[in-house]
């Protein structure tokens, strides 16, 4: 008995044989053997997804909020700019990409004040902390570069996926950690965190706030305990333990308070 044996084209290849002006982003999103076959490093894909004009697309799953609460694609866009995929990864970083994405700060503004949809932002957040992870210096020198960034953040502080990535810059940075705590108090953070958490009556932002500043502290007392070794060595800056000096929370109450 002889066996014949076939080799079957994915989804994915036979939309890649396809004439470029015949298939569309959307096409690649509804597979669902998508994120497999970036894994497998299949090149084809790779280098479809790089092209300038669909990483833009990609990004824009992000920052735009989808008119049918359909978060589909943006879920898989988060896998797809979040995954170990370097190609990917390096092209996101460059700056036209990057500001590209950065500009979620600034979506859905009206009367000058940007509400995120929470489901977006913790994508956003799942990114930017992917890059903090693998890509910390060329992200920090690229947030350095924003002279506005700790208002675009300050005013997203109801949000627990933008809070987190304040914390994310210092606690996942790696050997950038001790440059990205000198950036913090060159714009004096800290000062500015809790000069919001005495001014907010929003208790969504006292209560990000609170649990931001508790992870600064806890990192802080690593450092002065001698927990975190890499820090100790890297670094003589100190995050500023006076913080708890600031501030009290009463459980029986709706609020913080000063001490």
């Amino acid at each position: 008995m002889f066996w014949e044996c076939h080799i079957v084209s994915s989804s994915i290849d036979k939309l890649l044989d396809q004439p470029s002006d015949t298939v569309k982003l959307q096409d690649f999103l509804n597979e669902n053997d998508l994120i497999q076959e970036c894994l497998t490093q299949n090149k084809r894909l790779i280098d479809y997804l790089v092209q300038q004009n669909i990483m833009n697309e990609l990004i824009e799953q992000i920052i735009k909020c989808p008119t049918d609460d359909n978060f589909h694609n943006a879920q898989v866009a988060s896998e797809l700019l979040s995954g170990d995929f370097q190609r990917i990864q390096e092209t996101l970083l460059e700056k036209e990409h990057l500001d590209l994405l950065y500009s979620f700060l600034f979506s859905n503004s009206t009367d000058n004040q940007s509400i995120l949809n929470p489901i977006l932002a913790s994508y956003f957040s799942r990114i930017l902390t992917t890059l903090i992870i693998r890509k910390s210096n060329e992200l920090i020198n690229y947030l350095k570069s924003r002279e506005t960034f700790k208002n675009d953040f300050f005013n997203h502080l109801y949000s627990t996926s933008i809070t987190d990535i304040l914390y994310r810059l210092i606690a996942d940075c790696g050997e950038q950690r001790a440059e990205a705590i000198k950036w913090y108090e060159d714009m004096n953070l800290i000062d500015g965190l809790i000069e919001q958490l005495l001014i907010t009556d929003s208790n969504y932002v006292q209560m990000n706030l609170v649990n931001l500043l508790s992870e600064f502290l806890r990192l802080a007392f690593d450092q002065r305990n001698g927990i975190d070794s890499d820090f100790q060595e890297n670094t003589n800056i100190s995050l500023p333990l006076s913080t708890t000096e600031h501030f009290r929370y009463n459980e029986n109450d709706e609020g913080l308070h000063l001490m």
